[in-house]
């Protein structure tokens, strides 16, 4: 088990000072570095997903054809599908 430093405590590097008198601001600013550099890394590491994802998306959208407005509203209505399919209306040829 790993013990921490009080702030009373004696400081660890030995000088007989106590911790907040010798080393804790030290500490402090370390860890906030550190906390900082993980925060830029996520953040980068979220920025990088993000734009692959953008271009997943942008290559799916060109190997699929486009669909005009009637037939993206048929994937998300049932009754509007069933007539999407049901409209191959014959055209009139002369006569």
């Amino acid at each position: 088990m790993v013990s921490q430093t009080g702030r009373n405590d004696p400081c660890y590097c030995g000088s007989g000072k106590k911790y907040k008198k010798c080393h804790l601001e030290q500490d402090e600013l370390r860890d906030q570095k550190k906390r900082q550099e993980a925060a830029l890394n996520a953040a980068k590491v979220a920025k990088e997903k993000e734009t692959k994802e953008e271009k997943s998306s942008s290559q799916a959208d060109h190997t699929q054809p486009k669909k005009g407005w009637f037939q993206k509203m048929a994937g998300k209505v049932g009754l509007i599908k069933k007539v999407s399919q049901q409209r191959n209306i014959p055209q009139n040829k002369g006569g």
